[in-house]
């Protein structure tokens, strides 16, 4: 039997850094991976293997390398890992850049070494998800099931005063201004419960949302909220499953810095203009879907880094679909 391969891109590693190497060889060895570095692009395009559960890592300009050689291997199975020098070359390449739905920015090397996993498990039939595979220690933690939609403005405010609580019990640990995600992450669950409630279940996508709902059991909404360390999590669970991933595309494009010119919604339910602002706000945007049964939206950010530099640079922006 061959080796599954994770192949990193010719020029991609020359400029890696040895802790990113470290967290990529970490989850290869996790996942039975053999990483595959520091060769020609010509002979990745050789030796990948397209039906089984390879990937390669590409930056910006190893992606102009496939553009122009090798085009058919532009899919779900390139993940993009471009720096913030690169972000122009994408501009031109909207319809290739369609079919991917994994893109990397500069992340901590413990992110980095999760999504990878994440990236490389994530169909198996008892893979973690994106918060596990983070493997958080000690998390204070906050969990709410959500029953109906006139508790939106309750959680945003159970959320900012849980944040707002740890970011000052630690903010010695944490950069100047990180208060500031206590209100951000306040305003992304509202849009992730909006898109919750009313874009993912297709018989209320296009009701008055000014009328209050009641869920179902089975429709209710979980919410996920997590601080360890200096790392902060948000995630929003609903029960429909039916968030498609051409509708990422547009945020992977907004992530390296593509302004979109065409209606935002697309007819892909759950997610919409929100999404862009959640984006402009935050670094880290992961959503998991499991088709016609649930779809989890998750944000990650760090309090030890300065929300300024992370709008500045390339997003984090991941689309998982089982």
């Amino acid at each position: 039997m061959s080796a599954v391969c994770f192949y990193i891109t010719e020029n991609l590693s020359k400029i890696l850094n040895q802790n990113q190497l470290d967290a990529i060889e970490l989850a290869c060895k996790n996942t039975s991976h053999v990483l595959q570095k520091n060769i020609p692009n010509t002979e990745i395009v050789t030796k990948f293997n397209k039906s089984g559960n390879e990937f390669i890592l590409c930056d910006g300009v190893d992606f102009l390398f496939f553009v122009n050689k090798a085009k058919e291997l532009i899919t779900d199975k390139l993940i993009l890992m471009p720096n913030e020098k690169e972000l122009g070359v994408f501009e031109k390449y909207k319809e290739e850049m369609k079919n991917i739905r994994f893109l990397i920015g500069l992340i901590h090397q413990e992110i980095l070494k999760a999504v990878i996993i994440q990236i490389l498990s994530f169909k198996k039939s008892k893979a973690k998800n994106i918060i596990q595979n983070l493997s958080l220690k000690s998390p204070e933690t906050y969990e709410q099931s959500i029953e109906h939609s006139s508790e939106r403005v309750i959680i945003q405010s159970k959320v900012a005063d849980f944040f707002s609580q740890l970011i000052q019990q630690k903010k010695d640990k944490l950069v100047a201004g990180s208060a500031s995600y206590a209100k951000i992450l306040s305003d992304i669950v509202d849009e992730f419960l909006m898109n919750a409630i009313w874009d993912a279940c297709p018989a209320r996508s296009n009701i008055d949302r000014t009328q209050t709902v009641a869920l179902e059991e089975n429709e209710r909404i979980e919410l996920k909220c997590l601080f360890s360390d200096t790392t902060l999590v948000l995630s929003v669970e609903d029960k429909f499953g039916t968030f498609k991933g051409e509708g990422i595309a547009k945020y992977i494009r907004f992530g390296v810095g593509y302004k979109e010119t065409e209606p935002i919604q697309e007819g892909y339910p759950g997610a919409g203009l929100g999404i862009f602002m959640i984006l402009q706000k935050i670094g880290i945007l992961i959503f998991e879907v499991d088709k016609g049964k649930l779809t989890r939206a998750t944000v990650v950010a760090r309090g030890d880094q300065s929300i300024r530099d992370v709008q500045r640079k390339p997003k984090t922006v991941l689309f998982f679909e089982k």
